[in-house]
């Protein structure tokens, strides 16, 4: 029995002994030190922000204008312009830009050092107060509202606005001096909730992320402020250059051929008809140019454009001029009856004729050169068999031959002074054209 009694208490020590190992062993593994992650830097940031977004908007209404001592806040607009562009046909301007709106709301600034340093915050638009923008000479009913991107909040109150935004705008054009025209184009930009808009920032108007435009460069641009009883507007004027390189080469050396080419049929012999041959053809090509001036500009612009003016003015000299041509082919090959009035012949003959340069055909018909029947070498040959065969003054000489050859070289000189006084006048009158559009 006592053996029993000694294997009992044996087991009971046993247990015992297990049991107070097992209790020792259970705190130390507790107490074991583990490898503890070190805090997420950015999980802390998240949370700062949420509860500094929940300490500035709590109770707060996007439908309420901020304000600053009892009065509403004021706010500035501008714009950062990055491509422009104008419709001539349409007498609309378009402008692609970022709009640059600032106001302040002092009830949601906030003390940087506890918010972990944090000073500004990226707030969607939908979430904040935000003026709704307009542009009151609106020419499309669509893309003349921004589009809805993030607002910046900075930790003393100031919010800003940056949306990208395409306008299409009304624009007077004035295409009197096309296509070296300037043209001053206004947006008209505000809102109808917000009185107190204003572009009073030292840099209404940027251009640093301006891409260039092919045609149009911006000369300059400013900003007046317009403030009525129930809205309040910015007005963006922008004044446009016209790059006129292209137009130079497929509008005005056409234009100098066309000139020069209607004065050279002056010059050609009197009796050559390819000089209305010629006229037609510088008529047809005037009328391509005005067809081409039809569908680039408007045709109900306020201002014709001098340079449609100055096409017009030579397709009209043009046509007089193949009238006058007309005459003198007929001067010059009809075979005429009557002579030419002595008064006629003596201004040819005379100063006149030195003028236009007749003088050296009277003196070829003056001279003495004859064969023995007293006929000029020049007619020895065949050149006289008709009269129809005469080509130009030089080959008539009066002096020793029939009248009617006489009368046809009196008549081709007149046809030749013709040419040259009206080669005279239709080039003052083409000057005169170039210098008013050059004005």
């Amino acid at each position: 029995m006592s053996t029993k009694i000694k294997t009992l208490i044996s087991g009971r020590r046993l247990l015992l002994l297990m049991l107070v190992c097992l209790l020792v062993s259970v705190p130390s593994a507790s107490c074991k030190p583990e490898n503890i992650d070190a805090p997420d830097t950015k999980s802390a940031n998240v949370s700062t922000l949420d509860r500094l977004q929940m300490n500035l908007f709590v109770n707060y209404d996007v439908n309420v204008q901020p304000t600053i001592q009892g009065k509403a806040a004021n706010v500035s607009l501008g714009l950062s312009v990055n491509y422009i562009d104008i419709d001539e046909l349409n007498g609309k301007i378009t402008l692609h830009c970022w709009l640059n709106v600032q106001w302040v709301d002092e009830q949601r600034s906030w003390n940087i050092k506890q918010y972990d340093n944090i000073t500004k915050l990226h707030i969607p638009d939908s979430k904040v107060w935000k003026p709704q923008i307009m542009i009151f000479n609106a020419a499309a009913d669509e893309g003349n509202y921004p589009v809805s991107t993030q607002v910046i909040l900075s930790n003393d109150g100031s919010f800003q606005w940056v949306p990208p935004a395409v306008y299409t705008a009304y624009c007077a054009l004035n295409m009197l001096n096309w296509p070296y025209d300037q043209q001053i184009c206004k947006l008209k930009i505000g809102t109808w909730s917000v009185s107190n808009l204003n572009a009073a920032y030292s840099k209404a108007i940027n251009y640093d992320d301006r891409v260039q435009s092919s045609e149009w460069e911006i000369v300059s641009g400013r900003t007046r402020f317009v403030h009525q009883d129930y809205y309040s507007y910015v007005e963006f004027i922008f004044t446009t250059q016209r790059r006129s390189t292209m137009y130079t080469a497929v509008i005005f050396t056409p234009a100098s051929c066309i000139v020069l080419l209607a004065l050279a049929t002056f010059w050609l012999p009197p009796k050559m008809g390819e000089k209305i041959l010629l006229n037609g053809i510088l008529i047809l090509m005037i009328a391509a140019f005005l067809m081409y001036f039809a569908q680039l500009l408007p045709v109900l612009g306020g201002n014709t454009p001098l340079v449609v003016v100055f096409y017009s003015s030579s397709l009209l000299l043009i046509s007089i001029s193949t009238i006058i041509e007309v005459v003198v082919l007929y001067l010059a090959t009809a075979q005429h009856k009557r002579r030419v009035p002595d008064l006629v012949k003596r201004l040819l003959n005379g100063k006149l004729g030195t003028c236009l340069l007749l003088s050296h055909f009277t003196n070829e018909a003056e001279q003495p050169a004859r064969q023995s029947n007293g006929v000029p070498k020049e007619m020895d040959e065949n050149l006289y068999d008709s009269v129809d065969d005469v080509t130009n003054p030089l080959d008539i000489n009066p002096t020793g031959v029939p009248s009617a050859r006489a009368l046809q070289f009196d008549w081709m000189l007149l046809a030749t002074a013709v040419d040259r006084i009206c080669f005279i006048c239709f080039s003052l009158v083409f000057i005169a054209l170039s210098i008013v559009y050059a004005i």
